[in-house]
Order: C-alpha cells, then structure tokens, then sequence
C-alpha cells in the first residue's frame, strides 16, 4: 500500500531539488525517491555495520562459511570471487 508524504521546502531547498533532477533528465518526486532510498541504505549499512562490530562471532561465523562457499565452487570447476581468468 502506497502513502503520499507531503515535504515543505524553503525556496532555496526546492530550486537545488528542481536543478538536480533537471540535471538527471527526471522528475523531482523521483529524484528525491532517490535521495531517500539512498539514506535509507546509509542507514541501514550503519546500523549493520554497528551489529556486526558489537557481534564478532557472528562475523567470523559469516566469513568461514563464505569461504567453505568459495572452496566449494572451486572444487566443482565453477567461477568464484577468486578466480581472474576471463
């Protein structure tokens, strides 16, 4: 289910908004979608981030099983994050 949010702008905030989607040939409802998804993500990133410092087995769980995932791909003749071969 979609919600409309109303943002108030002071003329100036609204003038750099219209400049910038102009810039990116789109409107200025998309772009700010953009702009908040894109601190959506920082947001989450940063909280991810402070989970996994405040969790390091968990880490260190999440990076042996990557590589035993690795390992395995290269054992079955596929492609892995290690490999430079065309």
């Amino acid at each position: 289910m979609s919600r409309t949010i109303t943002l108030r702008l002071s003329d100036e905030a609204y003038e750099a908004v219209r400049r910038h989607a102009e810039a990116e040939h789109t409107s200025m409802n998309a772009w700010i979608e953009g702009v908040l998804d894109g601190e959506d993500m920082r947001r989450r990133c940063a909280a991810h981030g402070a989970w996994i410092r405040a969790n390091p087995a968990v880490a260190q769980v999440a990076l042996a099983f990557g590589e035993a995932n690795q390992q395995a791909l290269a054992a079955a003749g596929h492609p892995n994050l290690t490999d430079t071969s065309p």
